[in-house]
């Protein structure tokens, strides 16, 4: 059975209501001692002490003080921030009680794993179609800005771009203004806003799952898919998510003239927004 089509209710009643969400898979981790790293889940909003349970009937794995992971056939549920209401190793049916939302917590975050060759296995984001329901999500993800060195282009140069979604259904205080990561950013390089000079390049991928590569407390990847000035969400402080677009981009490969950079950001439900960039190639006159 494929982690893409197993459906699965929510893990707090009422069971068949959207709850609010507020992060989402891929959302940037900087710890405080400097680690950076992937979200690997999804924070579904709850009231301390609110009961939690399990979305799929298995085997209880007590992973910490307040992890309690459902292990079953096919994939392995965790449910963070939870003080255990179950023993280890028991088993538990769908809708069976797992223990309660830690104090100051404010919410469950629930992760969904699957075991492959990579010892690390894979995280499934719990949004994409056919997952948790129900789910909808209507309004489109904004890229409020793409960044370059200038509006003229020589050499080797590098792109990024600032892009964010929003929740759905707002998150109660402080929460309530934190932006999300959208599901997919993309980039391409137009010839006069026509002709696709460069087509579509993926710049990040949550739609669907993503495989950690975790060392020490960091993802090796985080810094080749976020950029510099990226910054965490933190209560009333909403974060910055900054995606490179290209790093080390060859300007000489493309002939001088006007050109747009263009930037899509997706959600996993098709909601899509753009914003394009006017830039001048010319590698005959460079700026001084």
């Amino acid at each position: 059975m494929s982690a893409e089509s197993v459906a699965y209710p929510w893990p707090v009643v009422p069971f068949n209501r959207q709850h609010p969400v507020r992060g989402f898979f891929g959302d940037p981790r900087i710890g405080d001692g400097g680690g950076r790293a992937f979200h690997t889940g999804i924070d579904i909003s709850a009231p301390d002490g609110a009961p939690v349970y399990a979305v799929a009937p298995g085997r209880v794995s007590i992973g910490g003080p307040q992890i309690v992971v459902v292990v079953t056939p096919s994939r392995n549920f965790g449910y963070w921030h939870v003080v255990p209401a179950v023993a280890n190793g028991v088993h538990v049916p769908l809708h069976g009680l797992l223990g309660h939302v830690a104090a100051g917590w404010g919410h469950v975050h629930l992760a969904e794993h699957t075991t492959t060759p990579d010892p690390q296995g894979t995280y499934w984001n719990p949004l994409r179609p056919g997952a948790i329901t129900p789910f909808a999500d209507y309004g489109p993800p904004s890229v409020s800005r793409v960044i370059s060195p200038g509006s003229v282009l020589f050499g080797v140069v590098d792109i990024a771009a600032d892009a964010l979604d929003h929740p759905p259904i707002a998150p109660p205080p402080p929460w309530q203004t934190t932006p999300v990561t959208p599901a997919l950013v993309r980039w391409r390089l137009l010839r006069d806003t026509r002709a696709a000079i460069i087509p579509w390049r993926v710049a990040a991928d949550f739609r669907v799952s993503f495989p950690p590569h975790v060392v020490g407390d960091s993802d090796v990847r985080f810094g080749t898919i976020y950029a510099p000035g990226t910054r965490q969400n933190h209560p009333d402080q909403p974060g910055v998510f900054r995606y490179w677009l290209d790093r080390q981009l060859d300007t000489r490969r493309y002939p001088d003239g006007n050109y747009q950079i263009e930037v899509e950001a997706r959600d996993v439900r098709g909601n899509s927004g753009r914003r394009q960039l006017p830039v001048t190639i010319d590698n005959t006159r460079p700026p001084v």
